[in-house]
């Protein structure tokens, strides 16, 4: 009875918590969940499953590469919204505004300047890892995500006992195994620029909403400021709508993580496809011998 009620208070914990996650980045879910929250799933799972260091650390840097994008956009963006922000404090104050409005501006204000200084402070600490004057080790790099622990072959866990599988792909067993547990909290710190952009642009459209919308609830009548807010209601939905849209229809066929996938299909880089590449060019253009089949693509099976 015991074991069976722990298990479902765990249950509980883990559907609340990811309900919870769901509600808190819904306003920039998409990034969250594409620049942040796969990559490090894929990440630790790769570390888990006994893969290469090379490829591992493979993926690290073109997660760090996505993350320096994302701040660079976070950057600009917030330095916008926050020139926005400040224009509006120059319009004339409405009566009867409800207070909501300014304070809602107050704080986009607040949360764009943190995310404009969030966002510069951790790309620094990504640029500085990207050029490095030598290598880091890749326990250290993955320091920044996870939390790894080494096992002798012998007392490995049992998920990480792959000698069958990895001698059937012709790989070498490694001198020690890998387990990793995410550290949710450095997640939190790599997504908290994106979170504080995407809840300042919230509040900004909602402080711009209660003052524009004023005439419409202040009780003195119908009046033309009274149809400029209808106005803008009407093109507020409408483009809200298209955003919407867009932004499901722009990740519906497109996946990121698709080089992921071809890792694990068995598919690698070729280290030297141009090479290949410019031979054959060279001998169709001399004519020594012609081509009988098209150059490679860079892709080889292991």
């Amino acid at each position: 009875m015991l074991p069976a009620a722990m298990s479902a208070v765990q249950q509980l914990r883990r559907s609340s918590t990811y309900m919870a996650s769901n509600m808190i980045t819904l306003p920039y879910y998409r990034f969250y969940r594409q620049n942040t929250l796969l990559p490090v799933l894929a990440i630790v799972k790769a570390v888990k499953e006994g893969e290469r260091d090379e490829l591992i650390s493979r993926r690290m840097r073109y997660w760090r590469e996505r993350k320096l994008r994302e701040y660079q956009f976070v950057s600009v963006a917030g330095t916008l919204l926050a020139a926005a922000v400040i224009g509006c404090f120059s319009w004339m104050p409405q009566d009867n505004e409800h207070w909501l409005g300014p304070a809602a501006w107050y704080s986009c204000l607040v949360m764009s300047l943190f995310a404009i200084l969030l966002s510069s402070s951790e790309a620094f600490i990504f640029s500085t890892i990207k050029d490095g004057p030598r290598p880091r080790l890749l326990v250290k790099e993955l320091a920044m995500i996870a939390l790894i622990k080494e096992h002798n072959p012998e007392s490995k866990p049992p998920h990480l006992a792959r000698a069958n599988t990895d001698r059937e792909r012709g790989k070498e067993t490694p001198q020690y195994a890998r387990d990793a547990e995410i550290r949710w909290n450095m997640v939190f710190t790599w997504q908290a620029p994106v979170m504080l952009i995407a809840y300042a642009v919230t509040c900004f459209l909602m402080g711009l909403t209660i003052n524009v919308c004023t005439p419409l609830y202040d009780g003195v009548g119908f009046r033309d400021a009274s149809k400029a807010s209808i106005f803008y209601i009407v093109s507020f939905i409408l483009s809200g709508a298209v955003f919407v849209w867009c932004s499901f229809w722009a990740y519906r066929f497109i996946d990121l993580e698709d080089h992921e996938h071809e890792h694990d299909k068995g598919l690698e880089l070729d280290p030297e496809p141009t090479t290949l590449r410019e031979q054959v060019f060279l001998r169709s253009v001399d004519g020594n011998s012609p081509i009988e089949s098209p150059p490679s693509l860079g892709l080889q099976r292991r």
